[in-house]
């Protein structure tokens, strides 16, 4: 069994990096950026783009999910769906979705007005006019809401006071939705989902796939059941995998910004 593992892994990453651009040129981009500092300014690329990145470790962490596991391909009737992307950060998923579906229609929401202009450029300068970027987040209602710019990929909404507290501008989903249409919805909002899920009970009819990233904080309650009945109760039928793997969950253990668990649901309609 060593002796496998022993050349078992060494083949397999040769093979892939002769087999699999996408994760060859994350090898490539790893040795050059894997050494940075986190938070540190840098540029990189994906594929045929070049993105400015605030942060590496962030960058190479989503590069690999999107670009090289591909956890958001999936098939549709036309080569035009509608995708709603909340939570955009950078832009790897909007540039993910035009790879896939380059005449698809995205409106992209990312709070961050620091990440928003990544995004911005990175989604613009790359060619990519036509996709609605919106520099607002995603709730439950129109509000002002107190937001930790973390300065990555971590921003998210909070009432807990940090140096990096901001606030920032948020618009009801559902007044969104009354205005547009969407096949596919991606949320991954730093756990704010619950709330914003949760208000589209009467809502999510009108999509056909879904991806949710679901975060259960620590000491507050959670909520997955009721999201997975409404799915259940909406004709869906869903995937769920595990971010964060403990070893011994009955015993607690503090995790990247209070997150207890982190799931990746996929739910689609048949």
């Amino acid at each position: 069994m060593l002796v496998k593992a022993f050349f078992y892994e060494p083949a397999k990453h040769l093979y892939k990096l002769l087999t699999d651009v996408d994760y060859r040129e994350w090898c490539i981009q790893s040795t050059k950026l894997g050494r940075l500092r986190r938070f540190t300014k840098c540029h990189g690329k994906v594929r045929k783009w070049h993105v400015n990145i605030p942060d590496a470790a962030s960058f190479l962490s989503a590069y690999k999910e999107i670009f090289v596991s591909k956890i958001y391909q999936f098939e549709f009737e036309n080569d035009q769906p509608a995708i709603l992307d909340l939570g955009a950060n950078i832009g790897l998923s909007v540039l993910y979705f035009k790879t896939i579906f380059p005449k698809a229609k995205i409106t992209a929401f990312e709070a961050d007005p620091k990440i928003f202009s990544y995004l911005e450029y990175n989604i613009l300068t790359n060619g990519f006019s036509d996709v609605e970027l919106i520099n607002k987040a995603i709730w439950n209602q129109n509000s002002i809401l107190s937001f930790n710019a973390e300065g990555a990929d971590g921003g998210r909404i909070s009432d807990m006071p940090t140096e990096k507290m901001i606030e920032i501008e948020a618009v009801d989903i559902r007044d969104h939705l009354e205005q547009h249409h969407y096949d596919f919805l991606k949320m991954d909002i730093e756990g704010a989902e619950d709330e914003v899920f949760l208000a589209l009970e009467n809502y999510l009819v009108k999509f056909k796939f879904i991806f949710l990233e679901y975060h259960s904080i620590v000491n507050k309650p959670q909520k997955l059941a009721q999201m997975l009945d409404m799915m259940t109760k909406n004709g869906f039928r869903y995937d769920i995998q595990s971010v964060i793997n403990k070893k011994h969950p009955f015993i607690f253990s503090s995790n990247f910004l209070d997150f207890e668990q982190q799931l990746n649901i996929f739910a689609w309609k048949e």
